[in-house]
């Protein structure tokens, strides 16, 4: 099963009252494109489609490559209706075997990936997914007064991508202000899924207040911890954050670099994502002797598929012996180039652990670490 997601961002903005296009429009240092794109959740579809205007594709490339480097990104032509760009994006999707799409308007930019999944999930059993919100503010109609039942539609819509590329073939020369409407036209049965108030679209130029609410940046911290027993009958092989010191190695599965488990594990914290034991066990042989460094990629890949990037790291090594003053510098660049980030953000530190207890007696090393990762500096 392959699930693909449009994103229909070619539209002029004419109701937005700027120059720019809206979902080019940036607040700070992001655009309303930029905020879905940091949100994205990019492991729940294998291609995307992105229907913009020419002269906008290298910068949008340019702000996607990280995140969605291992990815099919292919771009489309925009129409000059929106049922037009649905039906190109929808015709360059033709050429892969896709079995459910996600047609989204990039002018959404707080989607949720919870949303998302919601919508996948419900494509395993329906033929299509449409969100919908229900205001709780009384409505009427103006010729009687009546009270009224309105539900307001939004994107993303999911659909199996046979039935709604059909639809398209079929009503192609129709002008639909979305894809669900091509369903109703043709008797199709909708089926709803109650959407988010916070997926709003930005139409007018009163919108962006909205980018003020929900745009704040995320902020996340993790701890990590990890100790190791010095083998005493060696006299090299110490791994310390990924830099080899002349000094008794520590004993452990792997290549027992307590600095670089450390940091994985604040990583995983900070992501909610249990701990390293748990994503590389030490039942498995495939981690026995591994350098470290493949554990802090891994997490690097982690904090790019979530929308987050490092804004500080902090690291503790506790040992009697051996003094790290001289590999400082050497550790920040290795680290700094295992997570892609700037070393001036890196911080080390050691202490020692005034004679007492395991590390004290010099019988073992160990390492904590401390992180902080945002949302905000993503691009």
């Amino acid at each position: 099963m392959k699930n693909a997601l449009v994103i229909l961002a070619g539209g002029k903005g004419k109701r937005f009252g700027q120059k720019t296009p809206k979902q080019f429009y940036k607040i700070g240092n992001k655009s309303i494109l930029d905020i879905f794109f940091s949100n994205l959740k990019s492991s729940q579809f294998e291609v995307i489609i992105l229907s913009i205007d020419k002269k906008y594709r290298k910068k949008v490339k340019h702000s996607m490559l990280d995140k969605f480097k291992n990815y099919n990104i292919f771009f489309s032509e925009p129409g000059k209706s929106r049922q037009q760009s649905s039906y190109n994006a929808l015709k360059k999707l033709n050429n892969f075997k896709i079995t459910n799409v996600l047609i989204h308007d990039a002018v959404r930019p707080f989607c949720s990936n919870k949303l998302i999944e919601k919508i996948l999930s419900k494509l395993n059993n329906k033929n299509n997914c449409i969100p919908y919100i229900q205001y709780n503010d009384r409505q009427i109609i103006k010729s009687n007064k009546l009270d009224t039942k309105a539900l307001n539609i939004q994107t993303p819509q999911g659909f199996k991508f046979d039935l709604i590329y059909d639809a398209h073939k079929e009503l192609k020369n129709y002008s639909f202000s979305d894809d669900a409407s091509l369903l109703q036209q043709l008797k199709k049965k909708i089926y709803l899924l109650k959407g988010e108030k916070t997926n709003i679209k930005i139409t007018y130029p009163d919108d962006l207040v909205y980018l003020n609410i929900f745009s704040k940046p995320k902020i996340k911290s993790g701890i990590g911890y990890d100790i190791h027993q010095i083998n005493k009958r060696t006299k090299k092989g110490l791994k310390l954050c990924g830099v080899k010191i002349p000094f008794s190695k520590l004993i452990g599965h792997s290549d027992a670099d307590v600095g670089l488990h450390a940091i994985c594990d604040s990583i995983f914290g900070a992501l909610s994502m249990r701990d390293i034991g748990y994503h590389f066990p030490n039942t498995n042989k495939k981690w026995k002797n591994v350098d470290s460094s493949i554990f802090v990629i891994y997490c690097r890949e982690k904090l790019l598929n979530e929308g987050f990037k490092i804004i500080n790291l902090d690291i503790n090594i506790i040992a009697e012996k051996p003094k790290i003053g001289n590999y400082v510098e050497i550790m920040k660049n290795k680290i700094g180039k295992l997570l892609q980030i700037n070393k001036s953000i890196i911080s080390i530190k050691a202490t020692t652990n005034e004679k007492i207890g395991f590390i004290g007696n010099g019988e073992g090393i160990a390492a904590e670490a401390v992180v902080q990762i945002s949302d905000e500096y993503f691009y």
